[in-house]
């Protein structure tokens, strides 16, 4: 059996980080089965304030699974960590969830400072 554990992200909203692969399409093992299931779970991360959640979205055990776009539970998850004030990437509970999310690429000198303050406080 392979791990087809993955993360991906939309490109407008990149500090939210999707991680599936905690359910699959295949029947064996039949207690991560979507199939067997009747739903799937796909784990949404919040790089901002370093939320996570499980959202448990019905998929029909049997026939076709139709793409309808972004699920409501997702768009509910996106709407709850818009973070308007988020700041520079560095300034998140994780800054390094997602690279891509970091405007012109990530500054190393930054993220120095960012480790350097993270060690010193868990020092004292």
């Amino acid at each position: 059996m392979t791990d087809d554990r993955h993360s991906t992200f939309d490109t407008d909203e990149p500090w939210v980080v999707y991680h599936y692969g905690r359910t699959h399409d295949a029947f064996w093992p039949p207690w991560r089965s979507t199939r067997l299931l009747g739903y799937g779970l796909i784990e949404c991360e919040c790089a901002v304030c370093g939320k996570r959640e499980v959202l448990k979205i019905r998929i029909p055990r049997f026939g076709p699974v139709i793409d309808r776009g972004k699920h409501p539970k997702r768009i509910r998850f996106l709407l709850d960590h818009l973070h308007p004030d988020k700041g520079h990437p560095m300034s998140w509970a994780k800054p390094l969830l997602n690279p891509d999310a970091h405007p012109g690429g990530m500054n190393l000198d930054m993220l120095a400072m960012r480790l350097e303050a993270e060690l010193r406080e868990a020092l004292d």
